[in-house]
């Protein structure tokens, strides 16, 4: 043999390999699987998962279909007419294509798309590489999808023809090529299966099965018949192994299952059966159950189920049937009849390709609560990817979950809800992190409208920022009332029940010198502090203790104070706490407080100085003093009866230390309920909606 022989041989060896690799490749996408948004191969391999902000996943041609989420600013895409990089409007991987934008691609079949321009609403025609198929400069008002070849189009000029696969316009549709016509049964002869193998042909008074290929006639009887329906009904049974025929058993009807060289492997009677489209088919006897049976040629029980549809990708079928989650006895009865759905995924032969499963704290010590997942064949559970971590999540963000009015009772809460110490830092930083991907404005939680996972900055008011660290919440409803009630408030993201609510009030000018002076007198603060102990201990109290002795910081504008006590209350001793810190933002305070029904004994006091993390837009002007005899009523948020008209140099109608005197029947101890009373004032606090700093 030759050297050129050999390198022929070599080439042709190549060439197939070649082949053989491509045909393979564009035949790979026939194995993904679309859940959820979400691309799995057989195996249970992610392809695209959720954090590619999806929108949606379809087969289409040979491509999947990737619709990702339009977070980017639509005004970018507003004005553009005319521009040569079609890509940047979409990524290819492999066959994948994923859609960037919203309304600016449609697939169009065989590797052509319609690009769409915001401005004018006109078309042109790319490929799959961003290649402009259509002349330059030539414009489309409509482009229907390609049909052997050929789309139907509307010129910009309203003229309507054809456009082929290279872009070239035609005014009439060409003549399509001419194909070998498919094979005409003989008129006492029925198709049965697409291919056209099989044919059922009635002769000497009975019926035969009959296989065109290889001429074997198989006698089924004189009352044997076609189970599809109508002339066409063939095509829709794509099984090339095995198909259903109709026929009588002892004056019963009954379905039979026969492959190709006649043989019957099953009959029973069925209120009606699927169509193959291979090995397995969907059968269901309504007088004996209520539920679908995927069963294969044999008659053997694959799954039972309450329904299943079927989906097409490419040239395969499958199955997407769901039933009920098992019977738990211990859950209630109007709980079992309203049962999640489990989804399970099936070829056309009834292999399973993937299934839910329901795991709970019997299966994983991490999930305090039952748990969706989505399993292999093997088993193996392939989504989410991570169930510990998805299951200390799960718990971060129930811990923190509260009602509409007030927390929910720590007593009530169980002990699996709890979050590993030492896994709070990941979990934190794994939540922090997915929610930063979103890349949206605000996120919807519970009966909040804004819900920020730190670390983050949030605008109060547009007075003042508050950074919140890693490991914290901030939560905030759409109108936050800024008076007594907790409507928006900072907390452990694990553990919301000792949060810190914060309220904004304006008080109009306070002297923050005199403030100073006031502070500055260490037996005056000491005096004050075991008047609020005293007052406090009238109330039944076993013991006071203070948390944080009361600092008034004259740089950074603000006031803390903390003290918890122990009171016997319906033969029970519970513990009260209260922690604020306050802020003087120049004719404002930012008040962040616990919340009013802290009364629990696992108390944990919130670790950050809070009003280091406030940074007001504008601070008071403390080198300056204005006598109240100069102001008007309307500088101040105060009533009438609370603003004092004498001799002080003082606009703030009472001293800072009143703020933590108590309040009439109340035993905690803060002053600004009284202070702030809006009574006889119609100028209403600072109102709107705290925006986000992006």
């Amino acid at each position: 043999m030759n050297q050129k022989t050999v390198k022929f041989i070599e080439y042709l060896i190549s060439l197939i390999f070649i082949l053989f690799t491509t045909s393979a490749l564009s035949n790979d996408t026939n194995h993904y699987i679309a859940y959820n948004n979400l691309l799995f191969d057989r195996d249970g391999t992610v392809i695209i998962d959720d954090s590619e902000h999806v929108k949606s996943i379809k087969y289409q041609d040979h491509y999947w279909i990737v619709q990702l989420t339009n977070y980017h600013d639509k005004n970018i895409y507003n004005n553009i007419k005319k521009i040569d990089n079609y890509k940047f409007a979409f990524e290819k991987q492999g066959d994948i294509l994923k859609f960037k934008t919203t309304k600016t691609l449609t697939y169009l079949g065989e590797e052509r798309m319609a690009y769409h321009y915001q401005d004018t609403a006109l078309f042109v025609i790319i490929d799959t590489d961003g290649k402009l198929i259509t002349p330059k400069g030539r414009y489309y008002r409509k482009i229907s999808p390609f049909i052997n070849g050929y789309a139907e189009v509307t010129t910009s000029e309203y003229e309507e023809g054809y456009l082929n696969l290279q872009g070239r316009f035609f005014k009439k549709h060409p003549k399509p090529i001419q194909t070998q016509s498919t094979i005409t049964p003989k008129p006492s002869c029925s198709i049965i299966t697409s291919d056209t193998i099989m044919q059922l042909c009635k002769k000497n008074n009975s019926f035969y099965l009959v296989n065109t290929k290889t001429g074997k006639e198989t006698n089924v009887g004189p009352r044997a018949w076609n189970t599809n329906f109508g002339s066409d009904g063939y095509k829709n049974n794509l099984s090339t192994g095995y198909f259903w025929l109709g026929n009588y058993q002892d004056k019963y009807k009954v379905y039979q299952i026969y492959d190709y060289n006649g043989k019957m492997h099953y009959q029973n009677q069925y209120d009606n059966v699927s169509k193959l489209y291979g090995a397995a088919s969907w059968v269901k006897d309504n007088y004996n159950a209520k539920k679908v049976r995927l069963i294969d040629v044999t008659g053997k029980t694959i799954g039972e189920f309450d329904n299943y549809s079927l989906v097409k990708v490419g040239a395969e079928k499958r199955y997407y049937a769901q039933k009920s989650a098992p019977h738990n006895k211990n859950e209630k009865e109007e709980e079992n009849q309203n049962k999640e759905m489990l989804l399970s995924i099936f070829d056309s032969n009834g292999n399973i390709l993937l299934y839910e499963d329901i795991i709970g704290p019997e299966q994983n010590s991490n999930c305090y609560r039952n748990v969706k997942v989505l399993k292999n064949a093997k088993k193996q559970i392939v989504w989410p990817t991570n169930l510990d971590r998805e299951c200390l999540l799960d718990r971060y963000i129930q811990s923190a979950k509260t009602d509409n009015y007030h927390y929910q009772n720590k007593e009530q809460k169980s002990e699996e809800i709890t979050i590993p110490e030492d896994k709070i830092p990941e979990i934190s930083h794994y939540f922090t992190q997915r929610q930063s991907n979103k890349k949206i404005n605000s996120f919807t939680y519970e009966e909040s409208y804004i819900y920020l996972a730190g670390p983050n900055t949030v605008t109060i008011e547009d007075i003042a920022t508050l950074s919140i660290p890693e490991g914290y919440i901030y939560s905030e409803r759409y109108a936050p009332s800024n008076t007594s009630h907790c409507d928006r408030f900072i907390a452990p993201a694990y553990d919301n029940k000792n949060r810190l609510c914060i309220n904004v009030y304006k008080t109009g000018f306070i002297d923050l010198l005199e403030a100073k002076a006031q502070f500055n007198d260490k037996t005056k603060i000491e005096q004050l502090k075991k008047q609020i102990s005293a007052k406090i201990k009238n109330y039944t109290t076993k013991q006071f203790e203070w948390l944080i002795d009361p600092k008034f910081d004259f740089e950074n504008q603000s006031l803390k104070f903390g003290y918890r006590y122990y009171a016997a209350e319906n033969d029970k001793t519970r513990a009260s706490q209260i922690i604020e810190y306050i802020q003087f933002v120049k004719d404002h305070i930012i008040v962040m407080k616990n919340n009013y029904f802290d009364d629990y004994l696992d108390f944990k006091p919130i670790e950050f100085d809070w009003t280091k993390r406030i940074t007001p837009f504008e601070k008071a002007d403390i080198n300056s003093t204005y006598p109240c005899r100069k102001l008007s009523i309307k500088d101040s948020a105060l009533s009438a009866d609370n603003f004092l008209y004498l001799d002080k140099q003082s606009c703030f109608p009472r001293m800072v230390t009143e703020l933590l005197k108590q309040h009439p029947g109340k035993t905690e101890v803060t002053g600004y309920h009284e202070l702030f009373s809006f009574k006889e004032n119609n100028y209403p606090i600072k109102e709107g909606k705290t925006t986000w700093n992006r």
